[in-house]
């Protein structure tokens, strides 16, 4: 069809060109008349082109992006194609279009100077094309040689692309496929060998393939062949083997193993039947669980079949569930066996039976006791024996009864209700309630019972309130049980008070008198001290308490109890009462004589700390916190001290003070010793007041006299005897007084007259 419309291409081409140009020569035409071609990788296709116009011909064309000449000679320059049909050869790797780009004939030549030229010599009057195609070689790959179990398998192939056509082939004939155009198609035969498999994949011009091996091993089968349900009886001491024998088909030897309810043997046979025997004790089934050939290969479920019933006729005796029976009788619950007689029997004494040969008879006990009642039965077919034991207890109900109905507590307390358990089978469980919730007591022994009860308070009531507990039923170890309606304990609950001490009114830390503040929210009240002290009324919460004599800081804890019916409560207050501090005595009002300083003396302090302050006169007090002080930079005035006293910082202060007078000392001239007793001694008034006295005399020529030395504070009086005591001659003497107090010695004279 192409090749025909070439011919009319170029027939219509050359009527256009003589009409159009009839005074010139005709444009020369070409028209490709080849079909399309394809090879595989690479290959030399054969171009037919056909003019029209005046030989010579040549013509240029392109393909893949290379420009080439036909019918041109490079050596002569001349155009060689005398025919008006011509056939040239192009070899190609790669899928390419030939394009004709120009033609040339006599008329109109080609310009062979460069591709430029040439196009734009000749004529362009050009038709048809032609496509050569080159495909490339697939890569199929069919898989690796493998062996397996059974008659089906996977192919595991892959090409180079999916849209190319594949398909297998075995060339055997012995299977069939899921799809045979699948690169992993399912292959499933009937019989053992191997298989060559083929996978073949076409890409245009290509074709490939690829083999695989598989080895179908098959699976084998098996079949217990079974002689017929084995029958025995298991009590009658005999050995019992059920026989039957295994066929299988496949490869031997083969491995395989037989289950029954309890056991898996593993068993090996070398050939295609095996004979077995086993023991057995019980009804049973044996059957094949699995077989494996000697290429590893294991049966399929469905090729396992057979199956060999063993039954025991011994009888599927029931004597029924272990019972306890509250009380002496109870109905047997055996379950008889089918095709059997049977018979109850005891060797517990006291017991007796409706009918014993009734499975379901009525048995009475004389005692409260354990017992154990054997059903036996034999069957009809083989005469078996069997018996089953039931153990059945016939328990004692237990009794229960309250030793005392009533108590009063407080709220929060426990009360204890006495109960005397007597009949029934230990450990018992006690339910009871208070009407609104339900308790139980366990593990409680046969006797008196003492049980602990949590009553609560009603709030509703104003003082007192009463719960009632029920005691509804007791239960023995057995489940015999015992429901009361009629045993009640009743508890009178008292309203817990809440006491409230107070805080204390205290005017002053050093008060010895409190006025107490407690108070309760009910029932009455008083107070107990933890330390000494009285009250004016120990009932009245407002209580007036006078502490005793103190001599440190005393802490007091009082204590207002409250109490309502069994209730009690009570609330601590704390305080602390300071004592008054003691001696608070500054010293005597005095009058000294000395020159600059004094010592203060306050007595002693007992208790508390003080505190020494001038209020009268200029002097510095040395160490003001000490009782005995000294006083210095004084003159001759009247200096007024205060010695204030308190136990503690803030406390209770007391005060005291004391006048000191300081005048010279007194510089009398001289003195008569002659026992007129007037003006017969030489005195320093004042002298008592200072320490570390010293008086010294001495005569005009420088010799010493007299002498007096002291620690203490001693008043100095010379009587105008000497060292060897002997009255001194009458005349002018010096002396020289000294003390700690003086800033410097006392020098001066005296005269002696008799």
């Amino acid at each position: 069809m192409k090749h025909i419309l070439h011919i009319l291409l170029f027939f219509a081409f050359n009527l256009i060109f003589t009409t159009v140009n009839a005074q010139d020569p005709p444009y020369p035409t070409v028209t490709i008349v080849s079909d399309d071609v394809e090879f595989c990788e690479s290959g030399t296709a054969d171009v037919t082109i056909q003019f029209t116009g005046e030989p010579p011909f040549a013509i240029y064309y392109e393909i893949g992006g290379a420009y080439q000449t036909v019918g041109f000679d490079e050596g002569t320059g001349l155009q060689t194609i005398s025919n008006y049909e011509h056939t040239f050869s192009i070899t190609q790797t790669s899928t390419d279009d030939v394009n004709i780009l120009k033609v040339y004939d006599n008329n109109y030549q080609i310009a062979p100077l460069n591709h430029s030229t040439k196009l734009n010599s000749g004529s362009d009057l050009v038709s048809g094309s032609m496509n050569i195609q080159i495909d490339q070689m697939p890569t199929p790959d069919a898989g690796v040689t493998d062996k397996i179990c059974g008659y089906e398998y996977t192919l595991q192939g892959s090409v180079s692309d999916a849209t190319h056509t594949i398909y297998w082939n075995d060339m055997t004939g012995v299977g069939s496929y899921s799809d045979i155009n699948s690169s992993t198609s399912t292959f499933a035969k009937n019989e053992e060998g191997q298989v060559t498999f083929i996978l073949t994949e076409e890409n245009g011009a290509c074709t490939a393939t690829d083999e695989v091996t598989i080895d179908f091993h098959g699976s084998p089968t098996a079949t217990l062949n079974s002689p017929g349900e084995y029958k025995f009886c298991s009590t009658d001491s005999e050995a019992d083997i059920v026989a039957y024998s295994v066929n299988f088909t496949g490869n031997a030897p083969f491995d395989y193993v037989i289950k029954n309810n309890t056991n898996s043997y593993n068993e090996t046979s070398t050939t295609l039947t095996a004979n077995l025997e086993y023991p057995v004790s019980t009804s049973d089934q044996f059957y094949i669980l699995s077989v494996t050939d000697v290429n590893g290969c294991s049966a399929i479920e469905e090729d396992i079949t057979g199956t060999q019933i063993v039954t025991d006729l011994k009888p599927n005796t029931q004597a029924g569930e272990d019972q306890i029976v509250c009380g002496k009788e109870f109905t047997l619950e055996a379950i008889p066996s089918s095709g059997t007689s049977g018979e109850w029997s005891s060797a517990a004494t006291g017991i007796n039976y409706g009918v014993n040969s009734n499975a379901n008879t009525s048995v009475t006990s004389d005692n409260y006791q354990l017992v154990a009642l054997t059903w036996t039965e034999t069957s009809d077919e083989l005469s078996c024996i069997n018996s089953d034991e039931v153990q059945i207890r016939f328990a004692e109900p237990p009794v229960l009864e309250l030793l005392n109905t009533e108590d009063q507590i407080c709220n929060g307390s426990s009360t204890y209700v006495n109960l005397n358990i007597t009949n029934g089978n230990a450990p018992f469980s006690v339910s009871y309630n208070d009407e609104t919730e339900t308790y139980s007591k366990t593990e409680l022994s046969l006797g008196s019972i003492s049980l602990e009860l949590n009553p609560t308070y009603d709030i509703t009531s104003p003082v007192q309130s009463q719960t009632d507990f029920h005691f509804t039923s007791i239960e023995g170890v057995y489940g015999c049980e015992a429901s009361y309606s009629d045993l009640v304990y009743s508890v009178s609950v008292d309203q817990q008070p809440m006491a409230n001490a107070g805080d204390p009114s205290l005017d002053s830390p050093c008060d010895d008198t409190i006025e107490l503040q407690a108070s309760n929210s009910v029932g009455e009240g008083y107070w107990s001290p933890s330390s000494e002290g009285t009250f004016d009324d120990e009932s009245n919460p407002e209580a007036m308490f006078t502490v005793s004599p103190i001599n440190e800081p005393t802490q007091y804890i009082l204590t207002w109890n409250v109490i309502n019916g069994e209730c009690y409560d009570s609330d601590n207050v704390e305080f602390t009462v300071k004592p008054f501090p003691t001696p608070v005595i500054a010293g005597k009002d005095s009058t000294i004589f000395a020159l600059d300083n004094i010592q203060l003396y306050a007595e002693t302090l007992e208790v508390g700390s003080g505190t020494w302050s001038l209020l009268e006169g200029s002097a510095t007090i040395v160490d003001p916190s000490n009782t005995i002080s000294v006083v210095t930079g004084m003159e001759p005035g009247v200096y007024r001290f205060k010695w204030t006293v308190d136990v503690e910082e803030g406390g209770c202060a007391i005060e005291d003070e004391v006048t000191i007078t300081m005048k010279e000392l007194f510089e009398t001239g001289g003195f008569s010793p002659n026992g007129d007793a007037i003006n017969d001694e030489f005195k320093i008034p004042g002298s008592e007041n200072l320490h570390n006295i010293k008086f010294v005399v001495f005569n005009k020529f420088g010799k010493l006299v007299h002498e007096e030395v002291y620690s203490e504070n001693v008043r100095i009086s010379w009587d105008g005897k000497g060292l060897d005591g002997e009255v001194v001659k009458e005349g002018v003497y010096y002396y020289i007084f000294d003390a700690d107090e003086l800033s410097k010695p006392v020098k001066k004279y005296l005269v002696i007259k008799r």
